[in-house]
């Protein structure tokens, strides 16, 4: 076994796209995309949508893929009523375990694409609105895990502070080097958010040809300035234009190691810490 497929063995993928999906083509669906996974030794995949509750599909592709665990959650956009904590406890009741803030439906996704609205977590004076607290409230009675989706730099800031306030453990940063080119979030502020505690995630997706931002090296000076220990690597993969997430994955990890990454550091962002930061 090369020391790839080693890195790839246990891996799990935070951040996987999948059909049916009303607005993008997608690769597969989460059986396929599942089956692949567990075929290549992966232990699991958290699957994401941004316009319905995943878990469900989750627990159904589990059922038909023994061997990998799977986990869904909620991205708080329009299609679920926003900032709406009744869809965060409806999540949790059904065992999801990732909150996304508002991420197509959020005001700093819409207005980087030239977009009027979109919803904000913040007031007029900076401060959390009351819906963004009840679903803190909601997330920590729960240990769920709080992402941060697609909200501004500044949102990002204040969402995380509150959070680690009412005493979440688990938080991560969406995509932060994807959010460096939406949203200008700096290497200092990523380095600012995981000193107060959460994981900064960084996808595959930054380094790819379609959607390309980054070359190998710079992601992983990203990484190393921010410390691997801090930083978790996912795919966002599941687009028709994009391999399917596990072979996505693999390719990551295999990039990562050529652009002078350390195994043991690699290993941190593929396995160790999107475990810690699930509770697996």
């Amino acid at each position: 076994m090369s020391n790839v497929d080693r890195l790839l063995e246990g891996a799990l993928d935070i951040h996987v796209h999948f059909a049916p999906d009303p607005k993008v083509e997608r690769r597969g669906g989460a059986i396929e995309i599942a089956q692949q996974a567990r075929d290549m030794g992966m232990r699991g995949m958290v699957l994401k949508s941004h316009e319905y509750l995943t878990h469900p599909v989750a627990f159904t592709a589990s059922q038909a893929v023994p061997g990998i665990t799977l986990i869904g959650g909620v991205a708080l956009d329009v299609q679920v009523g926003g900032l709406n904590p009744m869809a965060v406890e409806c999540s949790a009741a059904m065992g999801g375990r990732l909150v996304w803030m508002p991420t197509y439906s959020a005001r700093a996704d819409r207005q980087r694409k030239g977009l009027n609205g979109g919803i904000s977590v913040l007031d007029d004076q900076g401060r959390l609105v009351p819906e963004a607290y009840a679903i803190l409230e909601v997330v920590k009675a729960h240990d769920l895990v709080l992402a941060t989706g697609h909200l501004s730099t500044e949102e990002s800031m204040v969402v995380v502070a509150e959070a680690r306030n009412l005493g979440i453990g688990r938080i991560v940063v969406t995509h932060a080097t994807t959010m460096s080119f939406w949203t200008g979030m700096t290497v200092e502020d990523m380095k600012t958010l995981a000193g107060m505690g959460a994981y900064i995630e960084h996808c595959v997706h930054v380094m790819m040809p379609v959607t390309c931002r980054l070359n190998p090296r710079e992601l992983a000076e990203t990484i190393s300035a921010i410390g691997p220990e801090n930083c978790i690597v996912s795919t966002d993969f599941g687009q028709d234009y994009h391999p399917m997430p596990a072979e996505g994955l693999r390719m990551g990890i295999a990039t990562l190691l050529q652009a002078g990454m350390e195994e043991v550091e690699v290993g941190m962002l593929v396995k160790d810490n999107p475990a810690r930061l699930l509770g697996l």
